[in-house]
């Protein structure tokens, strides 16, 4: 007996000791972070942040702790991420903060329990390839005057960081937490409204809820921080750099004396619909550079993650439309599944080196299937499962009309007569022109937002009808501002204007699409088409779109983004949370195939060049 109880207590001493190692480096009451000269002190002692940026609403919470520590296992001691308004925002006015990776204090307190501070970029701009940057679509309705002291914005933006403010703020350093920095707003030197005094109402705003101390992340040059917060002692300078000494001088020269971080410093970059695959950067010395002077850096993106359903952005090139992929990979050294690259081990090799310090054991990859091809079968049309259509005189852009993303169809009535123009002020952003039942055009707004069309002679009226389908809206620079989607303007046919329109709206909700009614093959391309698909261990898989054409995929009901033949991605992540042993739901919203094609899952995701020639051509089915 006497020996059963040592060995007990010999087993609780072991578990306590466990607890104590495996506990949390930020197990303290609180700390105190401040800036000494080009330093950040935590307790009073200089630490040089190693930054991964991961944004959580990107990545399912299932994983969360799993991307957490790949970071750490590479070498970093904090994670930069930015959380997006436009989704935690619901229809009603309030704020979702609890559910699905939405769930902030969950990913706070993990990034805490993995000992990793925090570097804390709320917005409520962020930028970050996510649809109008993170902001809600709807002030576009109202031509709300974006990043400004438009009163209007300001109220709807302190709601929001209010709301964020209540959740993050036990997670405060000076609380125990793991935020030692928390970003005011976002690349705003490369706005083109500045409005000074709207940086000041947000660095306000956070003081008054106990937040700070502050940095500031712009572009690498005077033309961007001379318009940024400073002089300012409580905001540190973060820039996005490359290995030059004169850039870290210039932001000394606008703001001496307060530490000085790469904000963003890039593995690879975005890409858009129709360019080339991820291309990775090979960081190797610009990371010796700064283990070498012990200057603080933040990789973004260390793991992209996924845009999942209509959250992809969009840039706007000299006038030009880019839509951006679902995948947000971005050549990082935490590929979009989660996977280390070639470039992760180099990375970790090098800040390893520098610490002196063996790292840690990289953590297990999450597992990967395929499945056999199989081909969905018709459910419905496009112009079915609609809300009820509306009459409108003039012509509408979705957001007038309350909705965000999705589809619209517009119809009107085209007089008969001889051939003449049609032609369009600006259409948002792809587009079927039907005219009495016969296709006449497709609009793609990368190539031209105001084509014109002819159309044959009638003699009699006939029936016009527009599918429109909204992309991201655009999230960096001054367009983002006018980025309404649908028919913008008028539509003009041999020189007159078009009036008496018929729009039917289809949002393309995860919910209509659950609970969408099946109906009767119509003759018009694209459509609604469902498969069964049958699996005995969930895991997660890339689906193969490649025999599509341009669509969105639902899987259980779980929208998990766009799909175009334009490539260069020609597969969409699903991770095995979205999944389920037995019969498994897949619902594919095609635009132009009127005939299905197979689907398959493959264990790796698969990739077009530019020219749409497969890379792997035993890819190929």
């Amino acid at each position: 007996m006497r020996k059963e109880n040592m060995v007990k207590k010999m087993f609780g001493v072991w578990c306590l000791l466990c607890a104590c190692l495996f506990a949390d480096a930020q197990s303290k009451m609180e700390y105190k972070v401040s800036f000494s000269g080009e330093e950040i002190l935590i307790d009073g002692k200089a630490v040089q942040i190693r930054a991964g940026e991961i944004e959580p609403q990107r990545i399912v919470p299932e994983y969360w702790r799993h991307r957490i520590q790949m970071c750490k296992a590479m070498g970093c001691n904090a994670i930069a991420s930015y959380f997006m308004w436009n989704d935690f925002e619901r229809a009603d006015g309030s704020f979702d903060f609890k559910n699905g990776n939405r769930d902030v204090a969950k990913f706070l307190q993990i990034c805490k329990e993995e000992g990793m501070w925090v570097l804390f970029r709320p917005g409520p701009y962020v930028c970050g390839e996510w649809d109008f940057g993170g902001i809600p679509p709807r002030m576009l309705k109202e031509d709300i005057a974006i990043r400004s002291m438009d009163a209007r914005y300001l109220k709807e933006a302190e709601k929001y960081l209010s709301a964020i403010a209540d959740v993050a703020k036990p997670f405060l350093a000076k609380n125990g937490g793991p935020i030692i920095l928390t970003q005011i707003e976002n690349e705003y030197g490369s706005w083109a409204f500045k409005d000074i005094a709207y940086l000041h109402w947000i660095k306000d705003f956070w003081k008054s809820k106990g937040f700070g101390p502050f940095y500031m992340a712009d572009g690498a040059g005077d033309k961007y921080l001379k318009y940024s917060l400073y002089p300012d002692k409580e905001v540190a300078v973060g820039f996005d750099p490359a290995m030059d000494e004169n850039q870290w001088n210039v932001a000394r020269k606008y703001n001496p004396g307060v530490p000085i971080l790469s904000a963003e410093t890039y593995p690879g970059w975005l890409r858009h619909w129709g360019e080339g695959p991820w291309r990775a950067s090979d960081l190797t010395k610009t990371i010796s550079w700064y283990m070498e002077g012990k200057k603080s850096f933040c990789i973004f993106v260390a793991h992209g993650g996924t845009s999942f359903g209509f959250t992809a952005g969009a840039n706007d090139k000299d006038g030009k439309y880019e839509p951006d992929l679902t995948s947000y990979d971005y050549g990082s050294p935490i590929n979009e599944q989660g996977r280390p690259t070639k470039e992760y081990f180099k990375y970790r090799k090098v800040i390893f080196d520098a610490l002196g310090k063996i790292p840690p054991s990289v953590p297990a990859e999450i597992p990967s299937m395929s499945f056999p091809a199989v081909t969905p079968t018709f459910f419905a049309n496009l112009r079915d499962n609609t809300e009820a259509s509306c009459k409108y005189v003039k012509l509408f852009s979705f957001e007038a009309m309350g909705q965000n993303q999705g589809m619209a169809i517009y119809s009107t009535e085209l007089p008969k007569g001889f051939a003449a123009a049609l032609s369009f002020d600006c259409v948002a952003d792809y587009a079927q022109v039907w005219v009495d039942g016969e296709r006449l055009a497709t609009i793609d707004r990368r190539k031209d937002i105001s084509p014109i069309i002819m159309v044959p002679s009638r003699d009699k009226k006939v029936k016009l009808e527009i599918v429109v389908e909204a992309m991201g809206h655009i999230n960096f620079g001054r367009a983002m501002r006018y980025d309404r989607k649908g028919i913008i303007g008028d539509v003009w046919f041999g020189g007159e204007k078009l009036s008496n329109w018929s729009v039917s709206l289809k949002p393309l909700t995860e919910e209509s699409i659950k609970n969408a009614k099946k109906g009767n093959r119509d003759n018009f391309a694209g459509g609604h088409y469902r498969a069964i698909v049958k699996i005995e261990k969930p895991m997660d898989t890339f689906i193969d779109m490649s025999k599509w054409v341009k669509g969105t995929v639902y899987v259980n009901g779980r929208n998990i983004g766009r799909y175009w033949n334009v490539g260069p991605q020609l597969s969409l992540y699903c991770p095995a949370p979205f999944l389920k042993k037995g019969e498994n739901v897949i619902d594919v919203v095609e635009l132009e195939l009127s005939e299905p094609k197979p689907i398959r899952g493959l264990e790796t995701p698969r990739y077009c060049d530019s020219d749409v020639k497969t890379r792997n051509a035993a890819n190929e089915w």
